[in-house]
Order: structure tokens, then C-alpha cells, then sequence
């Protein structure tokens, strides 16, 4: 048994009650205890790092219940998830001690975030599906607490739900699906005597090994059914269209909860997913790659537009999650032509965007700070001369986030854009395999322009609110965790073959060098820094200057609309929460309610003739004689009437 890989998640899972309980008497401490075990992972995955590339992959794996396991099941997949969950989680707990040092209940956000830090951990270690559920849970409900941990805030309360019922939507049908691989392979001659259904390794063999077998048993329908149910998982819980709105009402909650859901944990679970049991979709119908591809081009596409309108600071960060997820799905959905590869480029970009989003998040959690938590973009400016050092990380973070070289995300979303044109150039030519190029393409247009908007709304001009006046830098040392997260966010591009040979192991496709080969004809290889240079000069001549202040783009139909969001949340909250969901509830709730009256009734009916049968027992044997006779007495008079005397 390799205790390391087990201590990864089992650290911060110890760090629950011990910040809970000894920070509630010492909450200066109740940071520290957090911060150190969760360090502590992270030297822990660099050592199973070591093992696994020493000795191979980690699969242990223990008998639970019925015929399913639980255990751990690490891989360079698994590796580099580990590596990058516990190293920013150990950034952003490093710089939550200085952001929540004034917050009563500090302690029990260092707990709280701990617990999801351990389901994090433990949902990405998992041999088992089932297990992996679990901790899929468990870092919903963390999330629940951590986005109402002002819980006394309505709106952080009420964000808090909206987060927990529209991803349970996903999880539901992530759980359905695992229902239906459950029943196809259960009891199947693929599985050997102790071999869990659900295992993940066990579903990988099985494919690689002999996959027109496995395709045979399982059901080309059932497979297209359990893979598009999973993505219906993903799409919650990485908030792809239409199941993406929790997240921009989840700014609601501490800075650092928001950098650690949208970069490093929670949001990555569902590309995690998809990448983890990408062999499923392999030999699944064709459409549920299709399927993916489309989804998470088409929300990179939408969130950019939605970003552009925002003015609260958090929730341009909060779409540009939204945007950059989609990148993801889309590179794992290309895969379906492309080549395994595709999983490569999703899984470069989730690492690097873990980077930089947390050090865009924290960074606007200094400013926020500094500015009594003033969030509207509009009522900053000229925080550039007055919080230099945080601006100027703020400025690495967003020339990362639109993809400017020599930065790590020119190469990991470029290489996911490349990727496209090749998917289309593969395929038969029809018009639905380039729309995730023209989707992602007009995404990094979209990404520059509402990047820079809030950049040059923040940074330049002169202070627009008192509270700019005197805005100043966080001290120094609270800042470090934002200047290693920086530093990554320049140089990891640097490693993109490196890693893509990393990743060649788990997913044997094309030669991983070939995506770095990739290239559009002609200037089509150019469009997208093209398009994100002319879009952040197109930012700076309207929100570089006071031009913006001229305009009046309330009078546009499609700004008011994309200011509504587009409707969706009038159509999930009025039409089918408010006007569907309650009422039809409500009529089931009468007929319940009828239902059992009408039960009552009948047992209380039935208890009343009980009672009067009671009566009867006298316990006198006299009056049981008389009953005897008059009984007999009955009888014979009904013969004698009946002619049978």
C-alpha cells in the first residue's frame, strides 16, 4: 500500500475538524493548520510523481460492497490534476489568511475549504466510479458553503442554492448514467470473478484490450446514452451551456472561494471527467464526440459575449471561466478526428488556466479589498499607479487570459484553436465540423475585448470613486502566492511538448509531436492573435480613454439582451421553476395529501369497527351461550322458511 498517494486527500480531510475545532478558540491558527497539511499534499504528489515514473502506475483497490471497489488509481493523468490542485489550492489558502484576517468565522472557512480541497483530491484519485461520485459530491455540497458563507447576505444565500440545485441537475444525470454502464457490464462475461463494473481501470483495459467486444456487450446505443449523460454531468458541474448559470451568481462569496472553484478545483471536475474515461466516448457513436466538441465551442463563444456586458469585476472573471472551460471541452471533443491528442490540449489548457485565473481572482480580491469591496469596474480607475505591484499582476493575468506571447496561454488555447482548423480539414467537409474553429475563433476576439475592458477600466485614467483615491498594495508578503501563480503563468508554455509526451501515455492516439505541427493555411494560422490585437485596440480607443463615457449602449436590442443573460435565467427561474416545477409540485403535493386522508379515513373507519367488535368480548361465557342460541335459533327458522324442513 503506497501511503502517500492515500495521504494526498486524506491531509486536507484531517484538516476539517482540526481547523473547525482549534481554530474556534485560536483562530489565527485555524489558516496555518490548513495551509500546512494542504503544503504537505503537495509535497506528497510530487513524491507519487516520483514513484509512478520510477515504478509505474498506482492502482490499489479494495472490496466495498456488492461487486463494487474503492481505492486509488494514479497515472500521469491523475499527476499532473494532483500537482496542480494542491499547488494552487496551496496558493490561494496562503493568500486567504491576509483576505479573510478580519472574518469571525475565518475558522470555519479554512475548514470548509480544506474539506473541498480533500474531495478535489480524492474525487481525482479515484480507481471507482462510484467512489468517484462521492467526492464529486462532496465538493458540491463545499461548494455550497463556501459560495453562502456570507450566508447572512441574501444574495450570497440565494446563490448558494441556485449553485447546489442547478448542478445537482448534472449530477443526476452523471448518476443515471453510471446507472446504465452498471447494468450493461454487470454480470457480463468482459468482467472477471471480483472485478467491479464501475472501476475505472477495469473500463479502460477492457476497451484498449479488445474494444469491438466491449462495444458488443455494452450496446452501441447504451454507450451514446451514457456518454451524453455524462456530459450532462459535465455541464453542470464545469458549467457548459445551458447548465452555466450558478457560476456568475456565485460571486457572492469570498474572493478566494471563487479562485478555488473557478480555477483549480470544482469547475475542472467535469473536464476531468470526460478526460479520465475518454475511452467510453472513443468507442461510442461518433455523435458523442461531436456532441462535446460543439457544446464547449459554442459556450466559449456565448460566455465571451455575456463578459463583454459585465461590470462587476468578479463576473467578467466569473465568464471568462465560463469561456475557457468550454476551450477545454471543445480540445477533448476535437479528439473524435484529431486523435487522442485533443485530451493533450484540454488538459494543458485546464493546468494553465488554473494559473492564471487564480491570480486574476486574487487579485481582484486585493483590489476589492483596498476598495471597501467596491466591485463595479466603473467606479475604479487609475489602480495602476496607485496599487502598481497589484495591477501589475492583475496585468499578467489578463495578457495570459487573452493569449498574448510569449505568455503559457498563446500556446495551450492556440494549439486547442490549430486543433480546430485540423478537425475540420479531417473531416468530410461538412459545416458542423467548423463551427468549433469559427466558435473558438471568434471566442478569442471576445476573450481579448472583455479582458482589456476591465483591465483598462481598472488601470488607467484617473480614480472615478473616493475609494480609488486612496486605494494602496496589499502588504507584500500576502502577495507572494500571486507572484509564484504569475511567474507559472508566463514560462509554462515552455512545457507544452513536454507535457503533451507527458500525457502520450495514458491515451495512446497520434504522435503527440504532431500537434505542435498543426498550422491553418496561410493567414488563417494568424486569425486568432490577429483578432485578440485588434480587439484589445479596439478596447483601449473606447475604455483606454473617456470615450466609453459617451456611450449609450442601452439603446441597442442586443445589449439589453445580452444584459438579461440572454433570458435563460427568466426561463429556468420564472417559466420553469416559478410557473412549471412549483405548481405541477403542488398538484402532486394535493393528490399526496388526498391520498393519504383518504387512508386515514379508512384506518380510523376500520378502527371504529374494531372498537365495536370489541364489545362483543365480553369474556362471559352466559353471554356467549346466548349468542350460541340465538344464532342456532336464526338458522333453523331460516331453513324453516326455506321449505328445507
Amino acid at each position: 500500500m503506497y501511503i502517500f498517494a492515500w495521504l494526498i486527500f486524506i491531509l486536507p480531510l484531517i484538516s476539517f475538524p482540526l481547523a473547525l475545532f482549534i481554530g474556534k478558540y485560536r483562530r489565527n491558527l485555524a489558516g496555518i493548520i490548513a495551509s500546512s497539511l494542504i503544503g504537505l499534499s503537495l509535497v506528497f504528489s510530487v513524491l507519487t510523481y516520483f514513484d509512478v515514473q520510477n515504478n509505474g502506475i498506482i492502482y490499489e483497490s479494495f472490496h466495498w460492497f456488492s461487486n463494487i471497489n474503492f481505492g486509488i488509481y494514479v497515472d500521469n493523468l491523475t499527476l499532473i490534476m494532483l500537482l496542480m490542485v494542491s499547488f494552487v489550492s496551496l496558493m490561494i489558502q496562503l493568500f486567504s489568511i491576509y483576505y479573510m484576517k478580519d472574518d469571525p468565522n475565518r475558522h470555519v472557512y479554512f475548514a470548509e475549504t480544506s474539506l473541498f480541497t480533500a474531495g478535489m483530491l480524492g474525487l481525482v484519485e479515484s480507481s471507482n466510479l462510484v467512489f468517484f461520485f462521492l467526492f464529486w459530491e462532496l465538493v458540491g455540497l463545499c461548494s455550497y458553503l463556501l459560495i453562502g458563507f456570507w450566508f447572512f447576505k441574501p444574495n450570497a444565500a440565494s446563490a448558494a442554492k441556485k449553485a447546489f440545485i442547478v448542478t445537482r441537475v448534472g449530477d443526476l444525470l452523471f448518476l443515471i448514467g453510471m446507472s446504465v454502464l452498471y447494468t450493461s457490464l454487470s454480470g457480463s462475461s468482459l468482467l472477471s470473478p471480483g472485478q467491479s463494473p464501475l472501476s475505472i481501470p477495469t473500463i479502460i483495459n477492457l476497451i484498449s484490450s479488445n474494444s469491438a467486444r466491449f462495444v458488443s456487450v455494452v450496446g452501441s446505443t447504451n454507450l451514446g446514452i451514457i456518454t451524453l449523460l455524462f456530459l450532462g454531468g459535465v455541464a453542470g458541474k464545469s458549467s457548459q451551456f445551458p447548465l452555466h448559470v450558478w457560476i456568475p451568481d456565485a460571486m457572492e462569496g469570498p474572493a478566494t472561494v471563487s479562485a478555488l472553484i473557478h480555477a483549480a478545483t470544482m469547475v475542472t471536475a467535469g473536464i476531468y471527467l470526460v478526460a479520465r474515461v475518454f475511452p467510453l466516448y472513443e468507442v461510442a457513436p461518433s455523435y458523442s464526440l461531436i456532441t462535446v466538441a460543439i457544446l464547449g465551442a459554442f459556450t466559449a463563444l456565448f460566455a465571451g459575449i455575456l463578459g463583454i456586458v459585465m461590470n462587476d469585476i468578479k463576473r467578467i472573471l466569473a465568464y471568462s471561466t465560463i469561456s475557457q472551460l468550454g476551450y477545454m471541452l471543445a480540445a477533448i471533443g476535437l479528439s473524435g478526428i484529431i486523435g487522442s491528442i485533443g485530451v493533450s490540449l484540454g488538459m494543458y489548457h485546464l493546468i494553465v488556466h488554473a494559473m492564471f485565473k487564480a491570480l486574476l481572482f486574487m487579485s481582484a480580491g486585493a483590489i476589492m479589498i483596498a476598495l471597501m469591496d467596491l466591485r463595479n469596474v466603473k467606479e475604479m480607475g487609475g489602480l495602476w499607479r496607485k496599487m502598481p505591484v497589484t495591477v501589475s499582476l492583475m496585468f499578467i493575468g489578463a495578457i495570459t487570459l487573452a493569449a498574448l506571447p510569449p505568455t503559457a496561454a498563446f500556446f495551450s488555447k492556440d494549439a486547442i484553436i490549430a486543433g480546430a482548423w485540423e478537425y475540420f480539414s479531417l473531416s468530410n467537409g461538412s459545416i458542423i465540423y467548423l463551427l468549433p474553429w469559427i466558435f473558438l475563433t471568434i471566442g478569442a476576439f471576445l476573450t481579448a475585448i472583455y479582458t482589456f475592458r476591465m483591465f483598462f477600466l481598472v488601470a488607467l485614467g484617473k480614480p472615478r470613486s473616493h475609494l480609488a483615491e486612496h486605494a494602496k498594495d496589499a502588504p507584500l508578503i500576502a502577495l507572494i502566492p500571486l507572484f509564484f501563480l504569475a511567474a507559472l503563468s508566463l514560462v509554462l508554455g515552455l512545457f507544452q511538448g513536454g507535457f503533451y509526451n507527458f500525457i502520450y501515455p495514458v491515451y495512446r492516439g497520434i504522435d503527440p509531436s504532431s500537434v505542435i505541427t498543426y498550422s491553418a493555411p496561410g493567414i488563417i494560422q494568424y486569425i486568432p492573435l490577429i483578432l485578440a490585437l485588434f480587439g484589445i485596440l479596439i478596447t483601449y480607443v473606447i475604455y483606454g480613454t473617456e470615450r466609453w463615457k459617451h456611450i449609450d449602449a442601452s439603446k441597442s436590442w442586443f445589449y439589453r439582451v445580452t444584459k438579461e443573460k440572454f433570458y435563460l435565467d427568466y426561463l429556468f427561474t420564472r417559466l420553469i421553476a416559478e410557473r412549471t416545477i412549483i405548481p405541477v409540485s403542488g398538484s402532486i403535493a394535493d393528490v399526496e395529501y388526498s391520498y393519504n386522508a383518504g387512508i386515514e379515513k379508512f384506518g380510523s373507519k376500520s378502527l371504529g369497527f374494531g372498537s365495536f367488535l370489541r364489545k362483543m368480548q365480553t369474556g362471559l361465557v352466559e353471554n356467549y351461550f346466548l349468542v350460541i342460541v340465538l344464532g342456532m335459533t336464526l338458522v333453523f327458522i331460516v331453513l324453516i322458511i326455506g321449505g328445507a324442513f
